[in-house]
């Protein structure tokens, strides 16, 4: 028996939804905005910072490692190798080394040149057009040179030191990288105000020679 009722009806299944969707208000779109904006003012310091600190250990790292090459190719070798190194105040730079105990030229790029900085027959320079951080080397003091004894990986002459003072774009941060007379590198933070996290404070030259040689 067909029930008169349900004549007509339209299944449940099928009714019509006529929900309202409420949309943004242009005060709340514009508390987003300033929310947004004032999250962006908040992280891009700690990113140019996090970039910056990131520029100058690369850059002393990469130094790092090609003074260290130097060194142990000239214990490898069982020959004195010559580390050079230049700075003018247009912050071009250039570090090389040379086998034999006379200095080489840096910043000479003729290899038929007797100054061409190379160890055997490979060209051994590094400067601030190799250099992926060109700008941060903003000090080097020494002597522009310096060997190594290739029996002990100490420097021939242990009066000799170098250090390289390196500085984030905006000087916001730096390390020192040093060469003591064991040879040995050195990166650490000379100035507590721009300290990069993770390396210690620079101590003096001369107690860092005592430790190293054990006096």
């Amino acid at each position: 028996m067909i029930d008169k009722s349900a004549v007509g009806a339209r299944p449940r299944a099928q009714s019509l939804n006529f929900t309202r969707h409420r949309g943004f208000s242009m005060i709340e779109l514009m508390m987003s905005v300033v929310l947004i904006a004032i999250s962006a003012a908040l992280a891009i310091p700690s990113y140019r910072d996090m970039v910056e600190k990131r520029q100058v250990t690369h850059g002393a790292e990469q130094l790092a490692a090609f003074i260290n090459a130097a060194q142990g190719a000239s214990m490898k070798s069982n020959e004195v190798i010559t580390v050079s190194y230049s700075r003018t105040d247009g912050d071009d730079w250039c570090v090389g080394a040379v086998n034999g105990d006379a200095a080489c030229d840096c910043t000479v790029s003729d290899t038929s040149s007797d100054n061409f900085c190379q160890i055997g027959s490979q060209k051994f320079v590094i400067d601030n057009t190799s250099s992926k951080n060109r700008d941060i080397l903003h000090n080097i003091s020494g002597d522009g040179s310096y060997a190594f004894d290739p029996v002990r990986g100490l420097l021939t002459n242990l009066d000799d030191s170098m250090t390289m003072e390196l500085r984030s774009y905006s000087g916001d941060f730096r390390l020192n990288l040093v060469v003591n007379n064991t040879g040995r590198v050195i990166l650490c933070s000379d100035d507590a105000d721009h300290a990069v996290p993770g390396y210690e404070p620079c101590q003096a030259e001369a107690d860092v020679q005592l430790v190293e040689t054990g006096l």
